[in-house]
């Protein structure tokens, strides 16, 4: 079973050592983890200012209907500047993406979004050693 990117990325938050968390980061590698990384981390993706309220899913790990590991391309269309009727149907589009997701996923994907990394447990330079050439 693949694991969920909220549990790849809380597992290198709690590994004790820079090289255990590189050594993590390089076995789970994925493009979904890279590019939420990569949004989370990289200044050409802007904070996101508002996140809807929602309701987190509380069913058992791995019995919802998204993951981020999947779903992690929808992500840009969030960072997209919208008025209007649109940017109510882009922020609808977030909720149900969040809702739909594990609630530890739900999280990690607030986070990025808000450039909250602080949670994360590793920096830039971790993903810089463990992926190189990726976040420049």
């Amino acid at each position: 079973m693949t694991k969920l990117i909220s549990e790849i990325v809380y597992g290198v938050r709690d590994a004790k050592t820079e090289e255990e968390k590189v050594k993590l980061l390089q076995q789970n590698k994925s493009i979904a983890l890279i590019q939420l990384m990569k949004f989370a981390f990289l200044d050409k993706f802007p904070k996101l200012e508002s996140i809807p309220k929602y309701i987190p899913d509380d069913s058992p790990i791995g019995f919802n209907y998204a993951k981020l590991f999947r779903d992690f391309k929808s992500v840009p269309y969030f960072y997209e500047k919208y008025e209007g009727l649109q940017y109510k149907k882009q922020q609808n589009k977030l909720e149900i993406l969040l809702e739909s997701l594990h609630w530890t996923e739900a999280a990690l994907l607030e986070n990025i979004l808000k450039k909250d990394t602080s949670s994360f447990g590793f920096t830039l330079q971790t993903l810089q050693k463990a992926f190189p050439g990726e976040f420049v």
